[in-house]
């Protein structure tokens, strides 16, 4: 022959295509990785047809078909590598364009009998009926469900597929309309769009619920195209990729992420766990649906939820070797026709790390696949999850109920004595003319400041509120009087404005300062300034400054190395730096003394 064929594209398949036209039909094969690149040859070479292979995305196969005939008036045979029913209609609907798809076992042989068809622009009677048995060929081999109908909807053919999906055979759907698949899903306003748009000449695409001859509904992606005949509808064909698995599997995902949600809004074990029972039951084709929680008291496994069909579930001990040994492992076990059990041909295991165990039945030995238990292992992970922040939740309520007491117990049982005993001191002092009354006063004072501090932890601690700007200068300068500071001297190196609870910034300058008054000496100079590049601020001083081995403790509850100190100051620095989000640091000043500094 001396016909010539354009393949393009890129790949071993491209190859493949070229390497098969080639050995079978004797033609020159020329192949170019673009249209754009071909335009040369389809100007001045004589092609008398052209393949597209390889991998091209359903928009950019059409895309070429296009640019080819925009160049060149020549017969079109589309291969993929992977192709949609969208892609196939297209292609049925484009004059002089064939489709190859590319689940065909034989697509090689197919493609070679339709480069061959194509070769000549007139085909003889016998060659266009070859055409045509080569096109029902594709159809009923095509993996989806394939119908056509007349334009008043009269089914008059339908592909293997078809009958496979829908339970119809083919002498029970032709003669009749698409309506026998009707699910009663879709309203009427629903299928006049369709038709509204079919009948105009347009492909119509959407997802549709059909219905078996069996009665059940299973979903499909639908594109229903005209077929022309010399500027006539003629006919309509629809293809149906059934996508069923694909929305059960979105709609599981759904439930998984709606169980989670609803956990959180659930404040009780047993809450959590009637709840999980419910979503396990919709999740899954099972039969029964059992929650087991672990008790300390009982050591054993301890039905907490249950579906009905589980008829009053007995505690389980480490007796039951099955699903006890699958608790201690913490494997998802699927076991089929487990022994003993008269009720259930399948039971999967879902154990929840300490909480306890999830154990499903069903009647079919092969009712759980791998899909389910994936499924199985994410949504128990997720009810794991919940029940650690549940657990959390409630040792933080007992914390904060001890709290609540021990400040209960300080602001009553001790405040309390301690201010009569101040009050009767200072009546002491005003008869009684003894040194040793101020010392006691002293002692009384002390213990007064402990417990303040002592107080503002437990009910304040990282406690917040509003942040606003404020200036670094004017907090340092109006903080200083507040606290005794004798003959010592602040110098401010600079400004920084930055958000802050102006309140809380306050307590932070005036317990720094103190440190550095009582650790420092009457005389000590304390300086503050930011931080390079704005990042922070730095409180430091000249005394004595703190030896490394004993920096890491220093912001621990009760730490102190003066007489006089409670050990809290540099404690409600740290809570109120964290409080901020920011965070504090000791290290030594550049006069040999203390430096903390603040990283905002």
């Amino acid at each position: 022959m001396g016909d010539a064929v354009l393949c393009l594209g890129e790949g071993r398949f491209t190859g493949r295509v070229g390497s098969e036209l080639d050995d079978r039909l004797q033609v020159n094969v020329v192949t170019e990785p673009s249209v754009s690149a071909a335009t040369p040859r389809l100007e001045t070479d004589a092609i008398d047809c052209v393949v597209t292979a390889g991998s091209l995305p359903d928009e950019g196969a059409i895309d070429a078909v296009t640019e080819v005939r925009d160049t060149a008036d020549v017969p079109v045979v589309v291969a993929p590598d992977e192709g949609t029913e969208q892609l196939a209609v297209r292609a049925m609907r484009t004059e002089r364009v064939t489709y190859v798809p590319s689940t065909a076992d034989d697509r090689l042989e197919r493609l070679a009998e339709h480069v061959e068809e194509r070769v000549d622009s007139t085909l003889t009677p016998q060659e266009a009926d070859v055409r045509v048995r080569s096109f029902k060929r594709a159809v009923e081999q095509a993996g989806h469900s394939i119908y056509i109908t007349d334009t008043d909807g009269t089914i008059r053919y339908v592909n293997p597929a078809f009958e496979e999906v829908t339970g119809y055979t083919a002498s029970e759907a032709i003669g009749r309309t698409p309506r026998i698949l009707k699910s009663g899903e879709h309203d009427a306003a629903f299928y006049d769009g369709l038709w509204d748009t079919i009948t105009s000449g347009e492909v119509w695409q959407s997802e549709i619920i059909n219905r078996r001859t069996d009665g059940d509904r299973y979903v499909v992606n639908q594109t229903i195209a005209p077929i022309v005949v010399d500027g006539d509808i003629e006919r309509f064909v629809a293809v149906n990729a059934d996508i069923t698995d694909r929305i059960e599997w979105e709609e599981r995902l759904e439930t998984l992420h709606d169980a989670t949600r609803r956990w959180l809004d659930t404040s009780s074990e047993t809450g959590v766990s009637e709840r999980a029972c419910e979503q396990l039951d919709d999740l899954f084709d099972v039969t029964s649906v059992c929650i087991y929680c672990y008790d300390d008291s009982e050591e054993a496994l301890v039905p907490r939820a249950s579906t009905p069909e589980s008829h009053d579930p007995e505690p389980l001990s480490s007796a039951n070797e099955r699903l006890w040994s699958a608790f201690e492992a913490g494997e998802t076990r699927h076991v089929e026709q487990p022994p003993g059990m008269l009720d259930a041909e399948s039971e999967l295991l879902l154990p929840a790390g300490e909480y306890g165990l999830a154990r499903l039945t069903a009647d079919d030995p092969a009712a759980f696949d791998a899909p389910d238990i994936a499924i199985g292992r994410v949504f128990i992970s997720n009810l794991e999850a919940v029940l650690d922040r549940l657990t959390n939740y409630r040792a933080l309520e007992r914390q904060n109920e001890r709290l609540d007491e021990f400040t209960a117990v300080v602001s009553h049982d001790l405040q309390n004595p301690l201010s009569v005993a101040m009050g009767y001191l200072e009546l002491m002092d005003d008869r009684v003319d003894d040194d040793n009354i101020g010392k006691v006063q002293e002692s009384l004072e002390r213990m007064d400041e402990i417990i303040t501090d002592l107080l503002w932890l437990a009910t304040e601690g990282k406690r917040v509120g509003e942040q606003q700007s404020v200036s670094l200068r004017n907090r340092a300068e109006q903080a200083w009087p507040l606290v005794e500071t004798g003959s010592a001297t602040l110098a401010v190196d600079g400004d920084l404005q930055f958000d802050a609870d102006g309140e809380r910034l306050h307590q932070l300058f005036e317990n720094l300062f103190a440190n550095a008054v009582d650790h420092g000496g009457a005389d000590v100079t304390v300086s503050v300034g930011p931080l390079p590049n704005g990042s922070g601020f730095y409180i430091a001083d000249d005394g004595d400054g703190i030896p490394p081995e004993k920096r890491e403790g220093i912001f621990d509850s009760g730490y102190t190395t003066s007489d006089d100190g409670t050990g809290f100051g540099l404690t409600i620095v740290e809570r109120i730096a964290d409080g901020h989000s920011w965070s504090v640091d000791v290290q030594e000043s550049a006069d040999g003394g203390a430096r903390f500094a603040v990283q905002l």
